[in-house]
């Protein structure tokens, strides 16, 4: 058993191909108890190893979906998915003027299309005002891609 694992750890059984809550060494064992509760298993401390994130979310769904009966049943299941732009929408720009002597001016620019334009009105609002402070955004929309 790595020395860095303590009770309370989950950890992989190559063996059994089950992830386990680490409870105790006995004799030559470790004792690794389900997620979710459940009878205790038996593993070489030598083979077992600290659980991957992967491994670790889909013990806790297991157990989730061993929880659920009856006819409102769900199951669920973990999915690895990456956060990317979605390149069908266009990103949009924004400033806001936080300049003033009491409050902020609050002026803004509207969503603008490219960057460009923001800086634009921001040009423009100074030379007006002789306000120099902006805070500017940018916002875009997402979309979550399965992998693999």
């Amino acid at each position: 058993m790595q020395e860095h694992l303590e009770s309370g750890a989950l950890v992989y059984d190559p063996r059994t191909r089950k992830v386990g809550t680490l409870q105790a060494k006995v004799g030559p064992y470790v004792l690794l108890r389900p997620v979710g509760g459940g009878r205790e298993w038996e593993a070489d401390p030598v083979r077992i190893r600290a659980a991957t994130t992967e491994e670790r979310l889909a013990a806790g769904l297991r157990a989730a979906n061993e929880r659920s009966t009856g006819t409102g049943r769900r199951v669920f299941r973990y999915v690895p998915y990456s956060i990317v732009q979605d390149a069908s929408a266009q990103p949009e720009y924004e400033a806001r003027c936080v300049s003033g002597d009491e409050a902020d001016c609050g002026a803004t620019s509207g969503l603008c299309a490219h960057p460009a334009d923001v800086e634009e009105w921001q040009r423009r609002h100074t030379q007006e005002t002789r306000h120099t402070r902006y805070r500017r955004g940018f916002m875009d929309y997402a979309v979550l891609e399965r992998q693999g």
